[in-house]
């Protein structure tokens, strides 16, 4: 952890076991298994740092060690540290101002960059995200270089970078395709993570390609991918096609539908808001997936979906689906698009995962409508998983 600080590995460990109580060098032997000669060594080295002090032994004992305290010790290294990265910050902008300056004489050749193999894409997705200072966009559909399971957040299922760059203030504004939504993400794991962190995310159906774009600064998409792996990716540096894909994504976005409000448990609603079970039921009946897989994302059965869903029709009053997004939408359950957002897509034809007026896509599935008074009654009454 100190490493940040440059101590070495063992100035640490001497260090901890001096706060632990060691205090001669007798006994930092015995703790570190190390000799006599390195634990001494190691003990100058702290010395020079300002982390320890040097005390003679009572009545000509063993000399004592004694640990700064580590508030206090620490404070000179942090603050050095702090300063050299403000120094490093600044010399980065400086080169971004060189570079920008020069851009419009460059090689229309240097304006994009083209990252060939599995690995080298997963790194180029890295620095992409760390690379940003206020946002995040993307459009996340298959295939995924990011699949391994070492790669994702045992708990959470999120990618680890991803939940770095967020805890750090940078927002992220992601659209879900339909198709990852039914074969690798889950809503009840990595999906509602992000939105607890604060990911904006919006779903749709058949995006037209993966997108990922730092800020105004860089983006990446695929130059061709098989159909289960991703073989290459184009790097696009500042331009005029940077320009348009980030007004491309903007354009999607306006036309996609809101998805992390239901999730995050903020729906901008009435007092009376929805279980969180019913909130994620709203959130997947926007994106268009079948009943069944709905179903599966929820983890309970075909019927058991068919039960939740009738009764969430019936609290509302709804006799159909459209009713139930209608009055979803009048008690603030669900996020409707903003004015400009609604105009620009009632001028692409409605949004293209279905719904139209603004109104939420809640008619999706393809079971049909269903009306909740004529549900089977086996619905009702069942509650395997």
């Amino acid at each position: 952890m100190l490493e940040a600080l440059g101590l070495e590995p063992v100035q640490q460990q001497a260090y901890e076991a001096l706060v632990d109580g060691a205090v001669t060098v007798r006994e930092l032997r015995e703790t570190l298994g190390l000799s006599a000669t390195k634990v001494r060594e190691t003990l100058t080295a702290l010395e020079k740092l300002s982390l320890v002090g040097r005390y003679p032994g009572e009545r000509r004992g063993e000399e004592r060690f004694l640990p700064v305290a580590p508030e206090v010790a620490f404070e000179s290294l942090l603050l050095a540290r702090e300063e050299a990265i403000h120094r490093t910050r600044r010399h980065i902008q400086l080169l971004a101002t060189r570079f920008r300056a020069n851009a419009t004489a460059r090689d229309p050749v240097d304006l994009v960059e083209i990252v060939t193999g599995r690995a080298a894409v997963i790194q180029q997705v890295d620095q992409l995200q760390y690379s940003a200072r206020h946002q995040i966009r993307g459009i996340d559909r298959p295939p995924y270089a990011n699949s391994d399971p070492d790669r994702l957040d045992p708990k959470t299922g999120m990618m680890p970078v991803q939940a770095k760059t967020m805890r750090r203030g940078i927002g992220y504004r992601v659209i879900y395709d339909t198709h990852g939504l039914e074969t690798f993400h889950r809503i009840h794991t990595d999906i509602e993570a992000c939105a607890e962190l604060g990911e904006e995310a919006r779903v749709m159906a058949d995006t037209p390609t993966k997108l990922l774009v730092a800020d105004d600064r860089v983006a990446l998409i695929p130059l061709r991918s098989a159909p289960h792996e991703m073989a290459s990716s184009v790097v696009v540096h500042p331009s005029g096609l940077l320009d348009a894909l980030c007004e491309f994504f903007e354009v999607l976005w306006a036309r996609a539908l809101p998805l992390s409000a239901y999730l995050a448990g903020r729906p901008g609603g009435a007092g009376d808001a929805p279980s969180p079970d019913e909130a994620r039921l709203l959130a997947l009946l926007t994106t268009g997936m079948t009943d069944q897989v709905m179903a599966r994302q929820l983890g309970v059965s075909y019927r058991t979906f068919q039960r939740r869903l009738s009764g969430l029709m019936e609290r509302l009053g709804a006799g159909t689906r459209f009713q139930l997004g209608m009055r979803a939408a009048s008690l603030g359950w669900v996020s409707q698009p903003s004015e400009s957002e609604a105009r620009l897509a009632a001028g692409n034809g409605g949004n293209a995962s279905g719904s139209s007026h603004g109104l939420p896509a809640v008619t999706g599935g393809k079971t049909g409508v269903r009306s909740a008074k004529n549900a089977p009654q086996d619905v009702a009454s069942n509650t395997d998983r």
